[in-house]
């Protein structure tokens, strides 16, 4: 049932909601949206289908493959007549997220773009920031030898040439892009990963420098956590820029933001 103080008025058809995913946070907010909504709101959640074997939300059709760019999306926003999409794709998704933002300017479908607040450094943390993957790479050699990356597997070619670093890569599925691992192990893996098991490895391995995204979230900042507790350099890379769309930091900002769309049709 929802919320009393989100109730939807009955006389309203039920809204229907896009929310393109590929996060767990997006599976987290189409379940909460359903629980809160029930038939108030018609959801259908669409992921890229990059990992083989996603984890889905039970209860709500799921959408897997691309769209084609903008005009797909925007065929597909018509065709089921979208009254609400949701980007709860990966931060640092950016292609995605500039194909949506187009795509419903277009049509005037309203976007809300979520996105969890950035890890910000704490007491004890050696973080270096820089903008991208190739300046991470071009940066690596001056801060260790044997890193743990954990950047997901794409754009990983940009490490080719560090022929005097060790590298653990640390990813869901195997790399897809051309890749040269002879200096180093691929391990795969998926999360959450607590900091006694993240300690383990970056001593397992000698890992004396870790390479990450500000991705945000509890599954992965345990690498952080533990890289503080044994005094090594983190190399994070900034998050880009948002979309020009409505944003939300929380799952019940996404939850307040939907019941104004309904209640404002």
């Amino acid at each position: 049932m929802p919320d009393p103080d989100l109730r939807l008025k009955k006389h309203l058809s039920p809204l229907n909601v896009l929310v393109f995913g590929g996060t767990g946070d997006a599976n987290r907010i189409a379940s909460e949206l359903l629980v809160r909504f029930g038939t108030h709101i018609r959801l259908q959640l669409s992921l890229a289908g990059r990992t083989s074997a996603p984890n889905l939300p039970d209860g709500i059709p799921v959408r897997i493959g691309g769209f084609g760019g903008p005009d797909g999306i925007i065929k597909s926003l018509k065709t089921d007549r979208i009254d609400l999409v949701i980007d709860a794709t990966h931060p640092y998704a950016t292609q995605i997220s500039n194909h949506i933002a187009q795509a419903c300017d277009s049509v005037s479908v309203p976007c809300i773009q979520y996105r969890r607040p950035p890890w910000v450094a704490q007491t004890g943390d050696n973080w270096v920031s820089v903008p991208d993957i190739p300046a991470a790479a071009a940066k690596l050699p001056t801060l260790g030898h044997r890193a743990l990356i954990a950047i997901g597997r794409r754009n990983l070619h940009h490490f080719n040439e560090l022929h005097d670093c060790w590298l653990l890569v640390r990813t869901i599925e195997a790399p897809n892009h051309p890749f040269n691992l002879a200096n180093g192990e691929w391990l795969s893996a998926r999360g959450p990963f607590s900091p006694e098991r993240e300690l383990e490895l970056l001593e397992r391995y000698e890992i004396d420098v870790v390479v990450t995204k500000n991705s945000g979230g509890d599954a992965s900042e345990g690498k952080l956590i533990a890289a503080r507790d044994l005094g090594l350099p983190v190399i994070m890379i900034d998050r880009p820029d948002l979309q020009d769309v409505d944003y939300a930091g929380s799952i019940e900002d996404v939850v307040l933001k939907v019941a104004a769309h309904h209640t404002a049709q």
